[in-house]
């Protein structure tokens, strides 16, 4: 029942209902599962043990929250891991793998042309494109490095990073360019376009950071 409820909360947490610093109240837990309080904290052990959760003085358990430098290391890997999936994408998906990845861009494209769509819906796209191209390069430990970054909050901080217009357009500019360096077969070029579209996310998250934390 732990692991069940831990994949639960994980799941909560990937898709951004539990923020970070939010707390996760065993009572509340357990009467949502209908459990005691002791499979409650063996799944918050559980999430403890992949930086998901947090113990804090007085408050208890609570979804991790990141510094700024922490939210740029997570960033940087992520960068590092999406740039390599990309590589081995375009090396070995098939023709009709690529083709399928190219109908995720005109939906992204579409969406970002679109100034009345939320951050929230333009990063459901964005992470279901991405997906699509980590389930398909063929590596397990890149598919699980990729998977672990994204539980981290990260979806929190990506809808942050997308919350303008302007962002979105250019990331939309950065993937057509990706995808056709994909459709070339050119995996140097779709990789570095990747790793361009990952530090553009990285600095508009940084800087959605700073104004949020402006006094006033």
């Amino acid at each position: 029942m732990a692991s069940f409820i831990a994949g639960e909360l994980m799941g909560a947490i990937e898709q951004g209902h539990y923020k970070p610093g939010t707390r996760l109240v065993e009572a509340e837990i357990a009467q949502r599962f209908g459990v005691s309080r002791a499979p409650v904290r063996e799944a918050l052990r559980m999430l403890m043990k992949d930086d998901l959760v947090m113990r804090r003085p007085r408050r208890g358990t609570v979804v991790t929250e990141l510094s700024a430098a922490e939210v740029s290391e997570m960033y940087e890997v992520r960068s590092a891991l999406y740039a390599a999936v990309v590589r081995l994408f375009v090396r070995r998906a098939s023709d009709g793998e690529v083709a399928g990845y190219a109908v995720w861009r005109q939906r992204i494209n579409d969406l970002a042309a679109d100034a009345t769509v939320t951050p929230a819906r333009f990063v459901d796209a964005t992470q279901a494109a991405s997906i699509y191209v980590v389930e398909r390069c063929g590596n397990a430990r890149l598919q699980a490095g990729f998977r672990k970054m994204t539980r981290q909050s990260y979806r929190y901080y990506a809808e942050m990073a997308h919350g303008t217009v302007a962002h979105r357009r250019e990331l939309a500019c950065l993937a057509t360019a990706m995808l056709e360096a994909m459709q070339a077969r050119d995996a140097e070029a779709a990789s570095m376009l990747a790793w361009r579209i990952s530090e553009s996310n990285h600095a508009a998250a940084l800087v959605a950071i700073a104004a949020q934390e402006k006094p006033g």
